[in-house]
């Protein structure tokens, strides 16, 4: 299990962590994004277990002393969300849209149980604890003010899931992604609304930040965004041919060296899918 976290800096009061890789035991490389104001720290998708998130907090004592006033959450599946949990037993707000507050109640308990069951994971998951977010958003956007860093939610419509929520750091001229960009990981579509990926790209452009913080992979500008588009459009053409395993190859070509390549079945089968019906 990896045990060191890879930190990028985005200016005096942004840090985005990850462990990197495409493992569970590594939160399939997800990224942790930190805020930190005069005041408080706003964090992003602290990981998938309590273990991580005590990886995070370490790295958070290390750079700030200021509390975790709030933890967001861009979308429910675990390798964002379950860490969450540890933040709250520490007096933390968690926030999510109130879709992915459901789909937290409706699937976590059920995931951690089965991760217990299995040997390799289960001092993973030993701690790990179903959380419900306390603050679950109706509306379309939702700031907080760490102390002279503003950041601001929205809910830009189902994407990725039904309850996305982007994150843009006013002063710090970044916007969150989530999951609605992947930058050298195939995606995980089987919670998306494949006609809403482009709009969500489009409410994130129009976020008009120089830096955007994937859900997975490098930090980049805008470009990631328009690499993201073309991705779905490869996916979309390599689903509509009539041979499964000849879209999965001709993905494999386009995207040499893309991490989490066990996706790709059901990518082609969640766009045939949507394509029939």
């Amino acid at each position: 299990m990896a045990d060191s976290l890879i930190e990028t800096r985005l200016g005096d009061r942004v840090r985005v962590w990850t462990l990197g890789g495409e493992r569970l035991e590594s939160s399939y490389g997800a990224n942790c994004t930190a805020v930190a104001g005069e005041d408080a720290v706003l964090l992003v998708d602290p990981l998938i277990a309590p273990t991580h998130a005590r990886l995070v907090e370490d790295a958070l004592r290390a750079w700030t002393g200021r509390p975790v006033r709030f933890v967001v959450l861009t979308h429910h599946h675990t390798d964002h969300a379950l860490g969450a949990a540890w933040f709250a037993s520490l007096g933390a707000t968690v926030v999510a849209h109130r879709a992915c507050g459901a789909a937290m109640e409706r699937e976590h308990a059920g995931l951690i149980e089965s991760r217990r069951r299995i040997p390799a994971l289960a001092e993973l998951f030993r701690d790990a604890e179903p959380h419900v977010p306390s603050l679950l958003l109706d509306r379309d956007e939702w700031s907080a003010d760490l102390g002279g860093a503003t950041v601001r939610a929205r809910h830009p419509g189902p994407g990725h899931t039904p309850g996305d929520l982007v994150l843009c750091l006013d002063e710090a001229a970044v916007t969150v992604c989530g999951d609605l960009v992947s930058v050298g990981y195939h995606v995980n579509y089987e919670d998306a609304a494949l006609d809403r990926l482009a709009p969500g790209l489009d409410a994130l452009r129009a976020m008009d930040t120089p830096t955007y913080v994937p859900g997975h992979g490098a930090v980049g500008g805008p470009e990631i965004l328009d690499a993201q588009r073309d991705y779905h459009r490869a996916v979309a053409d390599a689903a509509a041919g009539k041979d499964v395993e000849e879209g999965i190859a001709k993905l494999r070509r386009r995207y040499p060296g893309y991490r989490l390549e066990e996706l790709l079945p059901q990518s082609i089968a969640v766009w045939r899918k949507s394509a029939e019906s």
